[in-house]
């Protein structure tokens, strides 16, 4: 008998085939995890729109597929299983039903929000994270998870932290070790923020016009080629009502404080 694991979140259903029981109950508790606000166990008769295996190999090895494709061969538990979520995820994230998925960071202050598109290794997590502990409530440091109105939900998994070694392995990291807490309800986007890391750089925001701004966001956006005209009506609703500005950053906990003082001064109610 297969043992499989079948979740679904965001109106997408996937199946994980696993060697054991063990493993099963393994990769229930890792997706529950990095799948924080819709997450849910599905029959065993249920039909999957996704299909993962994991195989067993020899020294406690395992490879992962995801269909016919190999996603990792002959690599350590841990290893396996965070490809394994982090292809979990981008499955969702481009296929979820009535929901955009954006590549951002996402805070909230006073009940509004702001996303902070960015590819993988950009600093959004670390940007996150010193946003979080001068007062701002955390929301996502992966997806902006939008929906058909252009209000924004939470996404509010452990942060991953990159250790300082530089080696780029990550740390999931409560939000209350920075002295924070994650939102709990859907609010509008009032600032798009579009920045990359430059060491020493100032603050200096240029403001961009709608049309600027949308094609800031498409590069991050998940679904765009599985929905183009869905994700681009939505992203137009985001930046309806929100101030779009670019600029470099330097030092995080400096920007951080710089960020927060201009939000307020230039985000109205």
């Amino acid at each position: 008998m297969q043992n499989i694991v079948k979740v679904k979140a965001y109106g997408v259903k996937v199946g994980i085939e696993v060697p054991s029981p063990e493993k099963a109950a393994a990769v229930r508790d890792r997706l529950k995890g990095v799948l924080p606000n819709d997450f849910g166990i599905l029959g065993n008769n249920e039909e999957v729109d996704h299909h993962f295996s994991i195989r067993s190999g020899k020294k406690s090895k395992y490879s992962l597929f995801k269909g016919d494709e190999s996603i990792c061969v002959d690599t350590e538990e841990d290893v396996m299983l965070d490809r394994l979520d982090s292809q979990v995820r981008i499955t969702i994230a481009e296929f979820a039903v009535g929901n955009v998925f954006v590549h951002s960071g996402v805070v909230a202050i006073d009940g509004k929000a702001i996303m902070i598109p960015a590819s993988s290794f950009k600093g959004k997590t670390t940007l996150v994270a010193e946003l979080v502990k001068n007062g701002a409530t955390y929301y996502s440091d992966e997806y902006a998870v939008l929906d058909e109105d252009g209000l924004v939900h939470p996404f509010a998994k452990d942060l991953s932290m990159r250790k300082p070694d530089g080696g780029g392995t990550q740390i999931d990291t409560p939000v209350e070790t920075f002295g924070g807490s994650a939102g709990r309800t859907p609010i509008p986007v009032r600032m798009v923020l579009v920045m990359e890391f430059k060491k020493y750089a100032r603050w200096k925001p240029d403001v961009l016009s709608r049309g600027q701004g949308v094609l800031e966001i498409i590069s991050h956006t998940v679904p765009i080629r599985n929905d183009p005209a869905f994700s681009l009506t939505v992203l137009n609703k985001v930046v309806d009502n929100a101030l779009i500005v670019k600029s470099k950053r330097g030092e995080v906990s400096r920007f951080a404080k710089t960020l927060i003082k201009y939000f307020k001064e230039n985000v109205g109610n």
